[in-house]
């Protein structure tokens, strides 16, 4: 640990509301996205408390040489924001979560910049229950090559996938495919979609296996994968592709000591069949996870708070060692840069280490976002993070 780069802020600034996600703009690389989550309490005649919660997507842009931060543009909104991500494919698009169990769409402009709200969606029948995180469908996760959609998941312990055959620009067509009922009324923390080669099938290489892994607040991760489809049968008709589970499993709490708030997919061989994921929990602990019935953890590493949100910044692979870089946001400890190794050993098992290259600490209240600056392969990664109710963003460099 004497090694761990503890990096400074080369500016900070305060937003006029809690930053809950962020990320940048993949087609305006200096450009990035907050979503604001403001809880505000008033006393009505009875002396009751009433509480509201509204938010904004908020425009920022970075100057790398400078590291300076300026408010592009504010879109104010009649609910809280709790999730957001650009498409994995349309990526001037972003779509964000709510409070009020709503999914909405906006894009990005690349001349001007700015943001303009496309649709708004809702994914729930009653508006008192959050959408509390999504994720956009990956290519080849669902069996027709037109099919766009996400999945989304919510405080009542519901996943849901939402989809379309058209346009994901058209609201009237995106329709729900599958829904998944909560067996204990608990929040769902997370959701991550995965697409995996069929190699147990030469006849079948362009197939792949789609998988759903959910992480709830009792620390529980539910893996379920689907049968796979022939995707030819839906090209050229507006029929929805079929879901049909194949299994389902929990691991019923076993590894992860309180809530499992973040899961990664990893781009590495799958084992037996099975994907290897990491998993981030509030007991504070970043794991490789072998997701089998029962489920085994390869490898863990504190990171010294509730481990968020992950996102995998690049990874090396040569000859049998893959090489992942990862960042972490840690709640209550910052932000943190992670090295995940995985060695294969001849005629042997796997052997998989985590290493911390970074500790961010100058937030003082819960770190929910961060995110790193594509616009250069610099060895450095230059990172913004934020932090909830300072309000406060950072932006600092580390050298890998």
């Amino acid at each position: 640990m004497s090694n761990v780069q503890q990096p400074k802020s080369a500016s900070t600034v305060f937003l006029d509301q809690p930053p809950s996600c962020l990320e940048f703009c993949p087609q305006v690389p200096d450009h990035f996205v907050i979503g604001t989550y403001l809880l505000s309490e008033t006393k009505n005649a009875q002396d009751e408390i009433q509480q509201t919660k509204t938010g904004s997507i908020q425009l920022w842009k970075l100057d790398p040489e400078t590291s300076s931060l300026s408010l592009v543009q504010k879109v104010s909104l009649p609910y809280a924001v709790f999730d957001l991500h650009f498409h994995p494919r349309d990526t001037d698009k972003f779509a964000i979560a709510s409070s009020t169990g709503y999914i909405s769409l906006f894009s990005v402009d690349r001349a001007t910049p700015s943001i303009h709200q496309l649709w708004t969606k809702s994914v729930h029948e009653d508006p008192s229950v959050p959408a509390l995180f999504f994720a956009w469908t990956p290519p080849k996760w669902l069996s027709s090559e037109k099919a766009d959609g996400f999945a989304v998941t919510f405080s009542d312990g519901r996943t849901s996938v939402y989809g379309t055959t058209k346009d994901i620009t058209e609201p009237d067509s995106i329709t729900e495919w599958g829904t998944f009922e909560a067996r204990q009324m608990i929040e769902v923390w997370f959701v991550a979609l995965l697409a995996i080669s069929n190699s147990t099938d030469t006849e079948s290489a362009t197939q792949s296996l789609p998988y759903i892994f959910t992480g709830n607040d009792f620390g529980s991760l539910h893996t379920r994968r689907f049968e796979v489809q022939d995707g030819d049968a839906h090209q050229d008709t507006q029929e929805q592709p079929t879901m049909n589970l194949l299994f389902e499993h929990d691991d019923r709490a076993r590894h992860h000591t309180a809530g499992v708030t973040a899961i990664l997919p990893l781009p590495v061989p799958s084992v037996d069949d099975t994907p290897i994921i990491l998993t981030g929990s509030y007991d504070e602990s970043l794991r490789v996870y072998h997701a089998t019935r029962r489920g085994e953890v390869l490898a863990e590493q504190g990171l010294g708070g509730g481990v968020w949100r992950l996102q995998l910044l690049s990874c090396q692979e040569l000859q049998t060692k893959h090489t992942m870089l990862v960042l972490a946001s840690c709640m209550h400890a910052g932000t943190r840069l992670v090295r995940v190794t995985r060695v294969q050993q001849q005629d042997g098992p796997e052997d998989w280490t985590i290493e911390i290259l970074a500790e961010f600490t100058e937030h003082e209240s819960m770190n929910y976002a961060s995110d790193t600056w594509k616009g250069t392969a610099s060895s450095d990664v230059l990172c913004v993070s934020s932090s909830f109710y300072d309000r406060r963003v950072c932006v600092w460099r580390a050298s890998v």
